[in-house]
């Protein structure tokens, strides 16, 4: 069976491979899972102790003989077939491997049909994942909860958040955001989710599976459910949710009834994600309330499984939450472990790319994996890794950096991105000087952990000092002109692959909203110094820059909003459903939400295509318009007197307020271009923006 699943896999990704391999599985060395692959007979012979290291050895195979790489929608391709000349084998001492977080499953993610959602898992099986998270159709699991504990279908529909929203409910954050409209849609999510779930134990993956954390929504305190609740601080402005007092009987019969319906539609696993203070504060004080938490969460799971592990990330790890817990059913994620309740089990992830913001950003030098062999000596609670992003096609290259780290421990970092680049890029060129400059910018060590946002994006203000909630501010903290010699570098590249116009048009991106930060801050600098020249001399640079970076961006349907928009309208099946999925993904990468007042505004940008210029485009220009007739008169306020989560408060003036209503507008009255999409060559855009800008 194993075997046999190792072989469906080649032959779904190189078919006509499928005759060059033989598979065999050996056991694992010294605990720890192991593969091996050598020539023999003509053939390659893979050896694995399970299916997970059998495909992480056919794919090593054919990266480093073969010329191996996974084209923009994870479909792996190669140059050559060629046989290994010296046999290659390995240990993975990290037990456990995992990857995504709750919100990815609704950050493009989100509108996965099962071809996508199938070369997806056999991605993260070649890339060693043995844990993933699995969410797919767990909006089923809660309408079907709420009805049998006795609410109506519609009135379970309305709780169930749309499919841009739904990763964040299930981190408690609130319930029914864009809600979905038709019961049909959401059961159909059980098929998917089941398919999903299923090809991932075949690959004897440890899927990770959702469990209660006792929050209901404001709705259920009216209906004729009693019980005792407590009241959950608002997250960023939107409703109030409401725990579930732990020893009132609603929260096991509400958690046993999510675990028992998850298991009859779905499926079941033996790890268990539940985080109740994702996105709140306990709602009571005291160790004795947190212990409680602990007990009746940990009490649902093992109920239900009595092999279940809970796995929760560090801000919800509260230790008087876990202190009574037996520690070997607990399994903690975090980035640097200092926050992890002694005797804990933990991950150590790396986490990047949130809300699938479109930086290219992180430290390439202290990947999760590149740290694990030297903390894991000093620190046995360690027992594996975990690559936790939002992003599904952005900033690839760090992904993968990343992934590779969770089974490989690459010392020469240079080195393993320039195959990547020759692989990806179909190329026998040098890009030494590129990966060098690309180390020296948007992946150089000892940057902070948040990406730096894109002033583009910002809601635009006389000091715009953050584009999302807590990035890096607006500042890269790199000399920009190294970027643009990696992009100028890369046009020079003799390369024969759509993935090589994909990652020009990505970088020359990244080059020009850094350039863009310039003319900006140059542009309000002249308004301060009531400087009118150079004040109109910057606005319209930065405005046509903003112009002409959308035009390079439509060149390239990943980076154009007409073709993501049409991903969501594709997954309706009414016309109010498609407009529903489209107001699901405007809203979300733009106001988030609430719809009237918010603090999460930007919190998902894009520089993408269409977005630029029917969106951060108007906004701009709507500020600099209004700086132009009050420029001698008295200064637009450097801030708003309300601040929000350490940015302007979105109706914190009169201009903001005016900026909200013409957001509002925008969303419901948006119109894509499709057929302006990919009608310009990517590369010679690339070289004409290149010779203005750089």
């Amino acid at each position: 069976m194993l075997v046999d699943m190792i072989s469906n896999l080649i032959k779904r990704n190189t078919p006509e491979l499928s005759d060059c391999f033989i598979t065999e599985q050996c056991e694992e060395k010294q605990g720890m899972n192991f593969f091996r692959y050598e020539a023999k007979n003509g053939k390659v012979h893979i050896q694995g102790d399970c299916a997970v290291s059998m495909a992480v050895a056919y794919y090593a195979f054919l990266r480093d003989w073969c010329g191996g790489a996974f084209s923009v929608d994870h479909s792996l391709r190669y140059r050559e077939f060629v046989l290994p000349t010296q046999p290659e084998e390995a240990l993975i001492n990290r037990k456990y491997r995992t990857c995504m977080e709750d919100t990815f499953f609704s950050c493009g993610a989100c509108w996965w049909d099962w071809e996508r959602w199938e070369k997806e898992i056999d991605f993260m099986a070649m890339n060693g994942i043995n844990m993933p998270l699995c969410v797919v159709g767990t909006e089923a699991v809660w309408m079907r909860t709420m009805v049998e504990i006795g609410m109506s279908e519609p009135f379970a529909l309305t709780d169930i958040s749309g499919p841009s929203y739904w990763g964040w409910q299930l981190s408690n954050c609130y319930d029914g955001c864009v809600p979905q409209i038709r019961k049909e849609t959401v059961e159909a999510r059980i098929a998917l989710g089941r398919r999903i779930l299923e090809r991932e134990k075949e690959l004897g993956m440890k899927p990770i599976l959702h469990s209660f954390s006792g929050y209901v929504s404001r709705l259920f305190i009216k209906s004729k459910l009693r019980a005792r609740f407590n009241k959950a601080e608002s997250w960023c402005k939107f409703p109030e949710q409401y725990q579930i007092a732990t020893r009132d009987p609603a929260f096991m019969r509400i958690g046993s009834a999510f675990l028992k319906n998850q298991s009859l539609l779905l499926g079941d696993s033996d790890f268990y994600m539940a985080d109740p203070y994702y996105a709140h504060a306990p709602a009571k004080k005291g160790d004795a309330f947190l212990a409680g938490i602990g007990t009746a969460i940990l009490h649902v799971m093992t109920k239900h499984n009595e092999n279940a592990t809970w796995v929760l990330h560090a801000s919800s790890a509260k230790p008087a939450m876990l202190k009574n817990l037996d520690a070997q059913r607990l399994l903690v994620l975090s980035d640097c472990l200092d926050d992890v309740p002694n005797g804990v089990p933990c991950l150590l992830t790396t986490h990047y790319n949130g809300c699938d913001v479109t930086a290219l950003h992180g430290d390439a030098s202290s990947v999760c994996g590149q740290r694990f062999d030297d903390v894991v000596q000093a620190d046995d609670r360690l027992c594996g890794v975990g690559a936790c992003t939002d992003g599904v096609d952005t900033n690839e290259l760090f992904r993968q950096w990343t992934m590779n780290s969770l089974v490989e421990t690459e010392a020469d970092t240079a080195g393993w991105m320039n195959r990547y680049f020759k692989n990806r890029w179909k190329t026998q060129d040098d890009t030494g000087e590129i990966v060098r400059a690309l180390l020296d910018t948007c992946y150089r060590p000892n940057q902070p952990k948040r990406e730096a946002g894109s002033i583009i994006c910002a809601r635009p203000s006389v000091s715009p000092n953050h584009t999302s909630v807590g990035d890096a501010g607006c500042d890269v903290g790199y000399d920009n002109a190294i970027l643009f010699s990696a992009v100028e570098k890369m046009l020079a590249v003799h390369a024969d692959s759509y993935e090589y116009e994909l990652d020009v048009c990505d970088f020359l991106r990244q080059a020009l909203s850094n350039k863009a930060k310039e003319l900006c801050q140059s542009a309000l600098e002249g308004y301060r110094q009531k400087n009118v020249e150079q004040f109109e001399t910057n606005t319209n640079a930065f405005l046509q820059l903003i112009e002409d970076l959308d035009r390079l961006l439509m060149t390239k349907k990943e980076f154009a909003l007409p073709y993501h928009l049409g991903q969501a309208k594709k997954c309706g099946s009414t016309e109010d459903e498609c407009q529903n999925y489209e107001i699901n993904l405007l809203a979300q990468i733009t106001i988030f939400g609430p719809v009237r007042d918010n603090d999460l505004y930007d919190c998902c940008w894009k520089d993408w295509g269409g977005l630029l210029k029917t969106f951060y485009l108007k906004r701009w220009r709507a500020l600099f318009e209004y700086l132009a007739v009050s420029f001698k008169k008295r200064p637009m306020p450097e801030r708003t007197k309300m601040q929000s989560l350490g940015r302007d408060a979105y109706l914190g003036s009169e201009f903001n307020r005016n900026l909200a209503q013409v957001e509002r507008d925008w969303i419901s009255k948006y119109t894509p271009e499709y057929d302006a999409v990919e009608q310009e060559d990517t590369l010679q855009v690339a070289k004409e923006l290149m010779a203005q800008y750089k």
